[in-house]
């Protein structure tokens, strides 16, 4: 039993300390290659340039390492935002600074650390190198004397800037998105593609699961997006909503009379009845509720009893129409998300009939290449 235990550990174990992280594609490594030396090419050129010329003693400094790897690497993490670079770096090196003048050396690593944590986290600037930026200050107290405190700080500030500042030069042009836009008012997948998710929803997810720091609304918005079209796509992949829709022969002609309408609508079992014109194309829609309202006295004064009227007078305009080249999966989430029963298609401004749930459910479960193929 022991040993069945020891077995059955040992690979969950393996696959524990194994990589996390998928292979990286090659163009990805080579940007994050280059990304990282122009990142502190730049800033090694800077502290040059003020040793040369300037009045700034600037020096590098180790931790900004490790805030290139996020800036060049990830540059979609929340950690790797200027906000987050910028301040949280600053206020690291505050904190080491202020744990150096109150403790001693053994101790003040340790409290500079504390302080840093807390001061990125309530100033949402959560930055993983601002950690090593408060412990290298801990851990040399001899650089405040050399160069002073305030001078540590303007350093990293100014560093970090330089380093923020040549990643926005280099994503501009290397594809990337840097600074990301964490705002799903302006930018994220188009409302179809996210079924009604709003900005909360996925930041309510995001604290839940405590993935805040890790991932941003927008980065779960095109993750949830992508799942989305991997899932409902491919049934439809080539497919568009001409092809799955079926020959609606129950379509009145403006002209028809109220009784025939109520007929019409009898007869297909339909809650709708497309109003076409006599060149195909659809003038307007017809449904139980306009009847019923016709018969109630609910809608505007009329000039005529509604025995008399036509279905050119009580017709309406669709809401929501597709055109017949629309991919499928497309009218599917436009479907879902706004709760449409039948959708009218047209084809060049010909009418061909109702998109229906039933109709997408048929298509899921027998997709429409193969019904064409028996």
């Amino acid at each position: 039993m022991q040993s069945d235990r020891k077995s059955s550990f040992r690979p969950s174990f393996r696959a524990a300390l194994a990589p996390a992280l998928p292979w990286p594609q090659p163009a990805e490594a080579f940007l994050a290659m280059l990304g990282g030396a122009a990142g502190i090419g730049a800033c090694a050129l800077m502290v040059w340039g003020m040793q040369e010329y300037g009045s700034l003693p600037l020096f590098l400094m180790a931790p900004l390492g490790a805030s290139a790897v996020l800036v060049f690497a990830v540059p979609n993490s929340p950690l790797a935002q200027p906000w987050s670079a910028i301040l949280g770096n600053t206020l690291s090196a505050v904190c080491g600074v202020v744990a150096v003048g109150l403790l001693p050396a053994e101790t003040a690593p340790v409290l500079a650390v504390a302080l840093a944590f807390a001061a990125m986290m309530l100033g949402r600037a959560l930055h993983p190198p601002g950690g090593a930026v408060a412990l290298l200050i801990g851990l040399s107290p001899n650089l405040l004397t050399e160069v002073g405190a305030v001078m540590v700080v303007v350093n990293t500030a100014v560093m970090t800037s330089v380093l923020v500042a040549s990643g926005l030069v280099f994503h501009r042009y290397s594809g990337r998105k840097y600074p990301f836009r964490t705002s799903l008012s302006k930018s994220g997948p188009p409302p179809m593609r996210r079924l009604g998710l709003t900005e909360d929803n996925l930041s309510s997810v995001l604290s839940k699961f405590h993935q805040s720091t890790n991932l941003g609304a927008v980065d779960l918005a095109r993750l949830v997006a992508a799942v989305e079209a991997e899932l409902i796509q491919p049934p439809f992949e080539g497919v568009s909503c001409a092809d799955a829709v079926s020959p609606d022969d129950t379509t009145v002609l403006p002209e028809t009379d109220f009784h025939t309408l109520v007929g019409k609508l009898e007869q297909s079992g339909k809650p709708v009845v497309a109003v076409v014109g006599a060149d195909g194309c659809l003038a307007g829609l017809v449904d139980q509720r306009d009847l019923l309202h016709q018969l109630t006295g609910t809608t505007q004064d009329v000039p005529c009893p509604p025995a008399g009227r036509r279905a050119r007078d009580i017709m309406r305009a669709p809401v929501t129409s597709f055109d017949g080249s629309l991919p499928l999966g497309d009218a599917l989430h436009v479907m879902v998300r706004d709760n449409l029963d039948h959708v009218p298609v047209s084809q060049d401004g010909t009418f061909l009939g109702f998109l229906t749930r039933s109709l997408l459910l048929e298509a899921l479960v027998w997709p429409v290449a193969d019904r064409k193929v028996a």
